[in-house]
This record gives structure tokens, C-alpha cells and sequence, in this order.
């Protein structure tokens, strides 16, 4: 008796757990896309390509000012200026391949589908004479989405002021 009540009781809990894997959280699917489409912006970022990068921002996103004295956030339209003028000086490599973090909901502390990670970014710049100076650095980054998939905020967090002094040989 004893033994089959044992059996019954992990034939329950195997069939629990079948069951609950087999359920779709709809806010991990929204990553799961969500964390396809920010790796689609690192490898357009990576590789200049403005129509590919741009392509997954709501024309209304917005970016955390998070530099000194920065406005709280920057407009779409301001950081196109910003990213152009960094695409024209500077390089950039992704030192190793993303691993993404789910987000959560501040007030409910719910997956919301956003997606954040720090990465281990190199930023270079090549002289005139053919000499190139590099650092590695890294940096936090959030994305937050709307329904339709778009990027509408998105911060970064790190030294980035200091990196491109170091490259510029200030």
C-alpha cells in the first residue's frame, strides 16, 4: 500500500510537471521575439548599417539620458544624430555573442517582455597613419517594447565618455 501510494505520488508529480512545461507564457514568447530583434540591432549596430538598426525603433522610442547632465530621455530623432556621429569616429564589436535577460514589470515584478544584459562591447578607432587603439568595455542595456515588437525605450549604462577619450588618445 505504502508503495503504491509513493508510485501514485510521483506518477502526479511527473504529470504535473509535463503539464506545466507544456504551458506558454505569453511574456516569454514576447522575449523570446524581443531578444531576436535587440541581437538584430547589435549586429546592425555592429555593422553601420542605419536602415537594419533603425528598423526596430518606434518612431516615438525614446532612450534614458544616462550621462552627465543628460536630459532624463533623448528622442529618436536626437540619438540618429548621436549613433551617426559614433558610426563616422568609431568601431564597434560585440566581443562575445549576447546572452539576454527577460525584464520585468516594476510595479507587478512580472516577465513584461522586455529584454536587458550586459555586454562586453570594443570600440576602436583607426588613425590616419593606420594605427588603431581599442578598449573593451562593458556595458548594461535595457529595451522595453510595444505590442507590435518596436523598441520605445532603451538604456545603456556604462563609461562609454571615458572609452572614447582612451580611443581618441586624450
Amino acid at each position: 500500500m505504502k508503495n503504491s501510494s509513493v508510485l501514485m505520488c510521483l506518477a502526479m508529480a511527473a504529470a504535473a510537471s509535463t503539464l506545466g512545461c507544456s504551458s506558454t507564457d505569453p511574456a516569454s514568447l514576447a522575449f523570446v521575439r524581443n531578444a531576436q530583434a535587440v541581437e538584430t540591432v547589435f549586429n546592425a549596430f555592429e555593422a553601420e548599417d542605419p536602415e537594419a538598426f533603425w528598423g526596430a525603433f518606434a518612431e516615438t522610442a525614446v532612450w534614458r539620458g544616462t550621462g552627465v547632465n543628460a536630459p532624463t530621455t533623448l528622442s529618436r530623432k536626437k540619438m540618429r544624430a548621436v549613433y551617426d556621429a559614433f558610426w563616422a569616429e568609431f568601431d564597434y564589436e560585440l566581443m562575445a555573442p549576447p546572452h539576454f535577460l527577460p525584464g520585468v514589470d516594476p510595479e507587478t515584478q512580472r516577465p513584461n517582455g522586455s529584454v536587458n544584459g550586459m555586454f562586453l562591447w570594443e570600440v576602436s578607432k583607426t588613425a590616419e597613419d593606420g594605427s588603431r587603439k581599442a578598449v573593451q568595455l562593458w556595458i548594461y542595456e535595457s529595451f522595453d517594447f510595444n505590442d507590435d515588437g518596436d523598441i520605445v525605450f532603451t538604456q545603456v549604462f556604462s563609461d562609454l565618455t571615458s572609452a572614447y577619450r582612451v580611443v581618441r588618445g586624450e
